[in-house]
């Protein structure tokens, strides 16, 4: 159980839609509107603010990177984010995607699920070190080195947060915040190694930097939200408690295991075909699409608690059908800016930012401006989709998409390298985010 004024939204944010009064007039609906999501629009408006900086900031770090490591280097790294891509998932075990849904759905047992599921996700990431360190013991020639295994820990520790305990407390404003402080610690020490020592940058001194902020990172949220969470009125153990969540997630993370077909395989396949380089490439022109991906992802951190609360059951066809409406509209406003460019200017997005080597990315960028521009449809999907509980249904549709997406890439990467990875990404994503939506509108025409 948690404070009560750390869980406002449970009898705030009740209220989706408000009925509208004619008599109100339109400034009187405006009016409405504000005042019935005025936790939200505040949580948002924050998390647009602080992730603006966090997105600027990043950018320019990951162009400057790319820029003094070169495309053979910068490849390297890549390969790493995408190893550590794997062992993230891996240690959430569907969490990011179920859990904002189970606190809210079973607030009597705040406290024992949250602890359970750390339980969880530490035993997993053992298993993910372990994994690691054989690999590099067993093929001491392996490309395996110990600066890209930092790296992946470093992405991998962030699958400890508490970003769902906060989402459900509606206290999006200070998860941001500590993750501003962390992103910042990691970009001033990168900047620093630039200014004054370019030549010491490396792919370890970078998973080193990660792996030291993300401890930091994780040391500041759990210690505000722990003294909050009341964790000794369980009535079983914290070893039982992680066993029912693995059991009752083992779809959603299969699932999310199989959503890395999607747009982390076609890198791994692209680097096992076309080397270091070709992927450097991509991944300079991924950077683009990962700056309008994390805006995102921020704005969807306010719509997955809202999504969970209209699938709960008595609430009507029309509201949710209003609310997906609302919700679509904003996410695809948020990417399109970004997704225009893309697909319109992508040669000069590329010679601008980054060194020439990186110019004949122009044709990947532009098919990633197309999947960017789909893309926040789809998250809208996906979020309804396991938010209603549709769990074998979202399951079915990434195992299409990720077969899809193995085919597609052993098809094209070899023929047309980064291209051919983005479209494998668009074509095989494209038809999951179909599914999604298919799913979406025949659960919410069969409520009445």
């Amino acid at each position: 159980m948690v404070e009560a004024s750390d869980c406002e939204e449970l009898t705030q944010a009740e209220t989706i839609d408000r009925p509208w009064n004619p008599a109100h007039g339109p400034l009187g609906k405006l009016k409405d509107i504000f005042i019935s999501h005025k936790a939200s629009l505040q949580n948002l408006s924050s998390l647009v603010i602080i992730n603006f900086m966090v997105a600027g900031l990043g950018f320019l770090t990951r162009v400057k990177i790319a820029n003094v490591l070169g495309k053979e280097s910068f490849g390297l790294l890549a390969y790493g984010l995408a190893l550590g891509s794997y062992g993230a998932v891996i240690v959430r075990f569907g969490l990011d995607r179920t859990f904002v849904r189970d606190l809210i759905h079973y607030p009597r047992r705040f406290g024992q699920l949250v602890a359970g599921s750390l339980v969880l996700r530490g035993l997993l990431l053992v298993v993910v070190i372990l994994a690691l360190v054989s690999w590099k013991l067993t093929f001491a020639s392996s490309e395996l080195s110990w600066g890209v295994i930092a790296v992946v820990l470093g992405t991998s520790l962030m699958a400890l947060d508490l970003q769902a305990v906060y989402d459900s407390w509606q206290k999006m404003s200070r998860h941001a915040v500590y993750n501003l402080v962390q992103k910042c610690c990691y970009y001033a020490l990168i900047w620093a190694v630039i200014l004054f020592f370019p030549s010491k940058l490396s792919i370890g001194l970078i998973g080193g930097g990660m792996m030291a902020s993300v401890a930091l990172y994780l040391f500041m949220q759990q210690r505000w939200a722990f003294r909050r969470i009341e964790f000794y009125k369980a009535k079983e153990s914290l070893a039982k408690t992680a066993i029912k969540l693995g059991f009752a997630n083992l779809l959603v993370w299969a699932a999310a295991i199989g959503c890395l077909s999607f747009g982390v395989l076609n890198q791994l396949v692209l680097k096992y075909f076309r080397g270091n380089a070709e992927l450097g490439g991509y991944a300079a022109a991924w950077q683009i699409v990962a700056v309008a991906m994390l805006l995102l992802n921020q704005v969807a951190r306010i719509g997955k608690p809202a999504t969970a609360r209209i699938t709960r059951e008595g609430t009507d066809r029309n509201t949710r059908r209003r609310f997906l409406v609302k919700y679509s509209a904003v996410m695809f406003a948020v990417a399109s800016p970004i997704a225009i460019s893309a697909l319109f200017c992508p040669g000069l997005i590329l010679k601008t930012l980054f060194r020439p080597e990186y110019a004949s990315e122009a044709g990947t960028l532009r098919i990633l401006g197309i999947y960017l521009m789909c893309f926040p449809l789809g998250l809208v999907a996906s979020q309804y989709v396991i938010a209603a509980r549709m769990e074998k249904t979202y399951f079915a549709s990434v195992i299409v998409g990720g077969i899809l997406s193995v085919l597609f890439c052993l098809f094209l990467i070899p023929k047309l390298g980064g291209m051919g990875a983005a479209i494998s990404l668009l074509i095989a994503h494209g038809i999951s985010m179909g599914l999604y939506w298919v799913a979406m509108i025949l659960h919410v025409r069969n409520h009445e």
